[in-house]
């Protein structure tokens, strides 16, 4: 699995009907410049042309299915399940990597063998244009009582650590922070953070636009997968609600506001 290029890294796209914005993805992946990456696409049936962007680019593309699945971590458990690089990133088909990310996420993984999960800071881009970076809070009492504080689109992981540990396919959009806590709470010192921009992230998906009852019906089922005590819960459904308005004020305040104040410059 070694070669002179460096480890073998694997990277995972999950579509469902992406026709637009997939090659975007598909093109990031493309343009990185680390040598060694094994590519893999997990579609779950599309409709909508995926298929036919998928095939253009065919000649880049290690591996791709086409198959109905049981949500995006059912899909992500299956493009795992496909890899054979020694460390493995998740990007979805509305993001995309800055060009240097495989890299700089095998650079820091080779510093620091320690590591099992390698992670950085993203960029949010919004319909508007305007983009915000998000860093990572490595934050044991937000992870667990709060939400997925890290950046999942960030994540490099060993494939040998997923071996054991799938994401849960009955969570819809709690399955990357579920699977995050259980490693943080393992042993946060296998997160290696590198405090950068590695990938983009487009804003508006289901994981932003939550009601705040189904925000608290996924902590439940995480919270409960955890094993937490009855307090526990009641502590994550008050933090929860908490900063339910705040998060979403300031989600509201980067669509609309911060674009005209920097218009106005």
């Amino acid at each position: 699995m070694s070669t002179p290029t460096g480890p073998r890294v694997s990277i995972v796209t999950v579509v469902w009907n992406g026709a637009a914005t997939l090659e975007r993805t598909i093109r990031s992946v493309e343009a990185q410049t680390y040598g060694n990456i094994e590519y893999i696409i997990v579609d779950g049936g599309s409709t909508d042309g995926t298929l036919d962007i998928i095939r253009r680019h065919e000649a880049r593309i290690t591996k791709w299915i086409s198959e109905k699945d049981k949500g995006i971590y059912d899909a992500m458990n299956k493009g795992i399940a496909l890899c054979t690089g020694e460390w493995i990133g998740l990007i979805n088909a509305d993001d995309w990597y800055e060009p240097d990310a495989v890299a700089r996420i095998v650079a820091a993984a080779q510093a620091d063998p320690k590591a099992n999960i390698v992670h950085g800071d993203i960029l949010i881009h919004y319909a508007n244009g305007h983009a915000k970076r998000k860093h990572a809070r490595c934050s044991g009492f937000l992870l667990k009582y709060w939400e997925m504080v890290l950046n999942h689109p960030s994540f490099f992981v060993r494939r040998s650590y997923y071996q054991g540990r799938s994401y849960d396919p009955a969570l819809r959009v709690s399955g990357d922070h579920q699977w995050t806590l259980k490693a943080w709470t393992e042993d946060s010192r296998q997160f290696h953070y590198l405090p950068e921009v590695l990938a983009n992230f487009s804003a508006g998906g289901a994981s932003m636009t939550n009601p705040l009852k189904k925000v608290l019906r996924e902590g439940r089922k995480v919270g409960e997968a955890m094993g937490f005590s009855w307090a526990e819960q009641l502590v994550g459904s008050v933090v929860k609600t908490a900063l339910y308005v705040p998060q979403w004020a300031k989600l509201r305040f980067n669509q609309f506001v911060a674009p005209l104040a920097q218009r106005r410059k």
